[in-house]
């Protein structure tokens, strides 16, 4: 019997070795640190077994590859020095007519374990057990020890396969049978002390192998600017003021807004401005109307996409023409292909989608030339099950969402998905234009919140901000989050219902957004206290990072009405050490605390709590921001913190219209300012600085010091 045995240590904290064996078809992956092992079988002897050293995105790697099946089945499995990473890769030489064989296929799995995946189905809902889809597998244990397993190519079509109890496997859906010479498919496994280092560790990997970028914020209008939407749950969606038509009523909230200096960066039309059918996804025929109280009309439906141009009814100038009127960039929605629509004898339509490069040269051209930045694609999980071809050949998806990012990206248009199953995220990865997705329900509510947070690990993971929906702007706890997510904010409010002060507390005057630098994601306490089904708060925090000074945020809620309302964390949780204040800004209260010490609170009657937890400098100084921002020092108000001596030197920034900015902190003993008033509480120690704009600068230059 040949047994061969690799080892390498990853890293420090996660030495992973690797092991075939030549006789049983055995192969094993063994983490060191976490003290786990999962193995499979190819279920006969290897041959052609050869070792490797190579490098690719991920870093350099030591790799062991071999074959089976009389050559026609070829593994490679590769593991990294720098990063706690193994990829296998299943190969083909010379094509099949058979379903995929499952590699990896582990039979031998560590006990004991949680699960975790994310539904197969729309919003890709985040699921405490393992769907058998193209989508990551969680595992982790109560000391937070955990691994990640998923698909690493084919996202469309691939499929996770087993009850990781007794199977672990990946592989393509058993409908594809045609594999060309040479086909390869992948799969990821991270192995990690942390289920939030195994997720950073799973995400970067993987954006590393696909090129995949954060999306450039000041390069978005929907991430840049505090946007209106007339979505479900909008005020204005399939709804206006009669008297002065639909256009003109948008056009009139514009001028309202402007003329209470309410800055709006963008506008999104949802599905209600292009003509529609009766019949919905499933070839059903439904009402003749959306909104009964309004004229009929191919608009007023809601059915499937007849033609994606503006209704002559709505808009009798075009598109283009109200655009320029409003003078705001457009987000625009879609929905699935009508079984009736022209498009079926214009281009090649595959069930209720398109394929056809032309088809998306047709669409995107079309916005680009009215004014549109980003076009939203709603439906996503109807569209697959009603596409039989996506998901039972190797390339029909492909061609969609390819045809579809790469048309935005000659238009230099962004994508948002909306309605997406989880294989839609992971194919993300492939599209720097994918910029958003939705990770929420229809008009955002605190019963969505879990859902919301949970699925952003996704989104954020593979590459795109995750947006919660519309809400409206009286509602504080759907604020804070939303401006938390780093995603877009946008509210739907009807004209004179909206709330400035809420709207003011996510953006600057000029509308861009106050923001932390990544979204809002759960502890490592959720995942083990939710799998356990508990009925305690959830924890979910952010982060703005400054040279060495992080500001953290940290958002807790109940999920249900009989929850706990008694939550603890730590900040060393957050990474954060030494001395810390937590505060909250809502009730102006502040704590220092030790960072390894439990700090505890009650949910109040809000259902929700806020907390700024900013480092105490050696001087006894903690900066907490702008006194006006959910997101207090977000890098458009605060540019640089930066810790010298017994000085804090913060850099702040303006918004051209601005003239004055109120910044906070807490304080051991007196403070000074170099400029600004700055006045103290000696009973909280919390200080305030009101800040003037300079003359002919749009920044200022503040040094604390005791």
């Amino acid at each position: 019997m040949l047994f061969t045995c690799i080892s390498l240590s990853a890293q420090q904290f996660s030495n992973i070795e690797v092991g075939v064996n030549s006789t049983s078809g055995q192969y094993k992956i063994t983490s060191n640190a976490l003290h786990w092992t999962f193995s499979g079988t190819v279920g006969e002897g290897l041959s052609d077994i050869s070792q490797g050293n190579g490098s690719d995105e991920v870093g350099s790697f030591k790799s062991i590859s071999f074959s089976w099946n009389k050559g026609q089945d070829i593994g490679r499995i590769r593991w990294y020095n720098a990063a706690p990473v193994v990829i296998f890769t299943i190969t083909l030489p010379e094509g099949s007519s058979a379903p995929l064989s499952s590699f990896p296929d582990f039979d031998v799995i560590p006990s004991d374990l949680y699960h975790f995946s994310y539904h197969n189905d729309h919003f890709a809902w985040p699921r405490f057990l393992l769907e058998q889809t193209s989508t990551p597998w969680l595992l982790y244990d109560k000391q937070n020890k955990a691994c990640i397993i998923s698909p690493a190519s084919h996202f469309m079509v691939a499929k996770m396969k087993g009850d990781g109890l007794h199977q672990i496997a990946s592989s393509l859906n058993a409908e594809i049978t045609s594999f060309p010479k040479g086909f390869s498919y992948s799969t990821i496994m991270v192995l990690d002390n942390s289920i939030h280092k195994s997720w950073n560790n799973w995400g970067t990997a993987l954006r590393s192998l696909y090129h995949r970028n954060f999306p450039d914020k000041d390069a978005d209008p929907l991430l840049k600017y505090y946007g209106y939407w007339t979505d479900n749950g909008a005020d204005y969606y399939y709804n206006y003021d009669t008297t002065i038509g639909y256009s003109n009523t948008l056009l009139k909230l514009k001028q309202y807004y402007q003329q209470q200096h309410i800055p709006i960066g963008y506008m999104q039309l949802d599905s209600w401005w292009y003509e529609k059918t009766d019949y919905g996804p499933n070839d059903k025929l439904g009402d003749d109307f959306k909104n009964k109280n309004l004229p009929r009309g191919p608009w007023n439906r809601y059915g499937g996409l007849m033609e994606y141009r503006a209704d002559p009814f709505l808009f009798p100038h075009g598109m283009a023409s109200f655009q320029r009127k409003l003078g705001l960039p457009l987000a625009t929605h879609n929905r699935w292909i009508d079984p009736r629509s022209p498009y079926h004898q214009q281009y090649n339509v595959s069930g209720i989608m398109s394929p056809d490069p032309l088809f998306w040269k047709d669409i995107m051209s079309y916005l680009k030339s009215s004014g549109v930045v980003c076009y939203e694609q709603d439906w996503l999980d109807f569209i697959y099950r009603n596409s039989p071809e996506m998901g039972a050949t190797l390339n029909v998806a492909d061609s969609f969402t390819d045809g579809m990012a790469n048309a935005a990206a000659k238009e230099k248009m962004n994508l948002q998905y909306c309605m997406a199953m989880p294989r839609y995220f992971l194919q993300g990865l492939k599209y720097n234009n994918l910029t958003t997705i939705r990770t929420s329900d229809d008009r955002f509510n605190p019963e969505k919140w879990m859902k919301f947070i949970f699925t952003s690990q996704l989104a954020y993971e593979t590459g795109a901000m995750p947006w919660c929906d519309v809400f409206k702007s009286t509602e504080l706890g759907n604020m804070i989050l939303s401006v938390l997510s780093s995603g877009p904010v946008g509210t739907g409010d009807a004209i004179g219902k909206e709330s400035k002060h809420n709207i003011m507390l996510s953006c600057r005057e000029d509308g861009q957004i106050v923001r932390p630098d990544v979204p809002i994601l759960p502890l490592d306490q959720d995942f083990i206290m939710m799998a356990n089904h508990k009925h305690s708060p959830i924890l979910a925090y952010t982060y703005t990072k400054h040279q060495s000074v992080t500001t953290n945020y940290l958002f807790a809620f109940c999920n249900h009405a009989e929850d706990e309302k008694i939550f603890h964390f730590r900040p060393a949780e957050l990474g954060m050490k030494n001395e810390v204040i937590v505060y909250n800004p809502i009730s102006k209260e502040a704590k220092e605390v030790d960072a390894k010490d439990l700090f505890s609170d009650k949910i109040p009657e809000s259902n929700y709590a806020y907390y700024i937890l900013a480092p105490v400098s050696s001087s006894g100084i903690a900066f907490l921001g702008d006194e006006n921002k959910i997101a207090a020092t977000g890098k458009k108000r605060i540019a640089s913190i930066e810790e010298v001596g017994s000085q804090l030197k913060i850099k702040v920034l303006f918004a051209p219209s601005e003239q004055q900015v109120i910044l906070q902190g807490y304080s051991r003993s007196s403070i000074h300012s170099n400029i600004g008033k700055v006045t103290i509480d000696p009973a909280t120690h919390l200080f305030s600085l009101k800040l003037s704009k300079p003359n002919n600068s749009n920044q200022a230059e503040v040094i604390l010091n005791p």
